[in-house]
């Protein structure tokens, strides 16, 4: 095996790279042109993949016409000597074959598909045995640099440098959905194909919920579809409710009204703390404990001079023409914390149900997650964010756009 590979006037130095992923300070090289990996040294018959224009590659070994390297997903072959090059500069070849690399209408995105199913699970490495991270979406764009030619063949989306390694399998991914194109296979399928029919109508919900314009569409034909068949995992009578209150959303002004008049504000200790009206000597009668930062906080343009916290609440302070006011950043509900909105009291006992009853036509929704988020408006600013868990309020909180 040789230590190092010449490239121009540098020298990369190369080692065996564990299948799975690659340490934090060993870096790839990248391809300056398209090609196939081949699984065996010298036999361009036997392929294992295809690779695009910038894939990174680790170099293992050299031969006089060919590399012998580890591409994304960690399949280790053969590919025809090429330049490589140290950095990526956000070209492709010209020829680079769009049925693997599809980059755009316009061609200038990196090469991608899209998931074609529900709550694809993403793995940590590529194998069914291994632990599911998290779900894809259903049309989710995933970004891909090498596509395996054989039988369940795995793609890598995790991130560059493999230190937070993630796949999915590519027979999963294709072109992006449209809720028009899964609406036509549906009705196409209704009454005919049971099997086909189930699958493109659980589509069709994900797609509404994504989409939130043809909701009650979908939702009613998954009703009729499903009808007889039980699924615990989805109410669709209460999300159909959820659907008749969001077309009720009424204009901006009207809206800005209606959240004015419910006075939100929060409860805790008997003590009601009204957003920007929070005082820190409120704070220390309170005792709560005072701190510089918060992990994880986003930087949003937004930034407090300091916070106050509970273990489940934080308070954030900030400073305006001498004025210190502080602002409920987060609240989670389950040691008597209570948030107020008009006449309801929402604790930890909170149903879900009388929360969209009272306040749907306020509400957009990431329904299709869990647990339930609901987002109400906060002006031009941001959001406030409600978290459901087996249907009871969770948590509180607030965010501004970035």
């Amino acid at each position: 095996m040789l230590k190092k590979i010449l490239l121009g006037a540098s020298i990369i130095h190369c080692c065996f790279y564990n299948t799975m992923a690659q340490s934090p300070d060993q870096h790839p090289v990248y391809t300056s042109e398209w090609g196939h990996l081949y699984r065996d040294q010298g036999n361009n018959k036997d392929l294992l993949g295809i690779f695009s224009t910038e894939a990174p590659v680790y170099l293992l070994d050299s031969t006089r016409t060919q590399y012998k390297v580890q591409v994304s997903n960690g399949d280790i072959g053969f590919i025809d000597r090429q330049p490589l090059q140290k950095n990526m500069r956000g070209k492709k070849s010209a020829d680079e074959p769009a049925q693997y690399f599809y980059r755009g209408t316009q061609g200038y995105q990196c090469p991608h598909y899209y998931v074609q199913v529900s709550e694809l699970r993403v793995r940590k490495a590529p194998t069914t045995e291994s632990a599911a991270i998290r779900r894809a979406a259903l049309n989710e764009m995933v970004c891909i640099d090498y596509v395996p030619l054989y039988e369940d063949g795995w793609i890598y989306i995790g991130d560059h440098f493999h230190e937070n390694p993630a796949y999915i399998q590519m027979k999963y991914l294709g072109t992006e959905l449209t809720y028009e194109k899964v609406l036509k296979d549906y009705l196409a399928a209704k009454g005919k194909d049971r099997e086909k029919e189930l699958a493109q109508v659980g589509r069709l919900r994900e797609m509404a919920w994504i989409g939130d314009k043809n909701l009650k569409q979908a939702l009613q034909y998954w009703k009729e579809s499903n009808t007889g068949i039980e699924n615990p995992k989805i109410d669709i009578d209460f999300e159909l409710l959820l659907a008749d209150q969001f077309a009720k959303k009424p204009g901006t002004q009207a809206y800005e009204k209606k959240l004015k008049a419910l006075n939100m504000h929060f409860l805790w200790k008997e003590t009601s703390l009204f957003d920007g009206k929070i005082t820190d000597a409120q704070m220390r009668q309170l005792e709560m404990q005072k701190v510089k930062e918060i992990p994880n906080m986003p930087e949003c343009g937004w930034e407090p001079q300091y916070f106050y916290r509970t273990p489940n609440i934080i308070i954030a302070f900030e400073e305006y023409k001498g004025k210190v006011s502080g602002s409920i950043y987060k609240m989670s509900f389950s040691n008597g914390e209570a948030l107020v909105l008009g006449n309801e009291r929402m604790d930890s006992n909170y149903d879900e149900r009388n929360f969209v009853t009272r306040f749907g036509d306020m509400l957009s929704a990431r329904w299709i997650s869990s647990p339930h988020e609901y987002y109400i408006q906060n002006g031009d600013a941001g959001l406030f964010i409600f978290t459901f868990k087996d249907g009871k309020l969770f948590s509180y909180e607030c965010m501004y756009y970035c």
